[in-house]
């Protein structure tokens, strides 16, 4: 059942399978959202090197995120008028970003390689650009899986769901600003 899920998320996450051809579950959405609760704290306190944020502010800002997608989410399916697709999006949206952010972690735990004084100036920026561009790769797959589970959501060209991407990055970004 599990192979299947993944497989079945991984498919939309390659823009091979649509997110209406996903499981609707609350409780797999519910899952999936602690999920990715989970990852996201986990790498932000991977990143936060100097310990400057504190575990309660990282939970807080990672519940303000996962409510972010959903009420920007739900918002924008309620003026399309297909607020019955909002937990199959947002699953898809959760096990996307969880996908990516899974692929992140090598890049995550590299870090100290890049802070660290005792490596050849050369080779530190060659890592310091190889990381930069993994991590633009990263970042480019996961709007476009974005952009891919607005567009099939709201059964609009790529324009208008590239749109709708940008806006859930820009809630997302002030929401976690707030909290930093």
């Amino acid at each position: 059942m599990w192979t299947g899920l993944i497989k079945s998320y991984w498919q939309v996450s390659l823009f091979k399978k649509a997110p209406e051809d996903t499981p609707y579950s609350l409780i797999l959405l519910a899952g999936l959202a602690l999920f990715y609760f989970v990852i996201i704290t986990v790498q932000w306190n991977i990143t936060d090197v100097k310990h400057q944020i504190t575990w309660f502010i990282t939970l807080m800002a990672g519940t303000a995120l996962i409510a972010s997608y959903v009420l920007y989410t739900y918002i924008l399916l309620a003026v399309f008028r297909v607020t019955g697709r909002l937990v199959q999006t947002l699953t898809c949206l959760f096990a996307g970003h969880t996908i990516v952010h899974l692929f992140a972690f090598p890049l995550l735990l590299a870090i100290p390689l890049l802070t660290a004084e005792t490596i050849p100036k050369s080779f530190g920026a060659l890592f310091g650009i190889i990381y930069l561009i993994l991590t633009l790769m990263l970042t480019v797959w996961q709007f476009m899986i974005t952009t891919y589970i607005y567009k099939h959501a709201l059964e609009v060209d790529y324009l208008p769901a590239v749109f709708a991407s940008l806006g859930l990055l820009a809630a997302n970004i002030l929401t976690i600003s707030f909290w930093q």
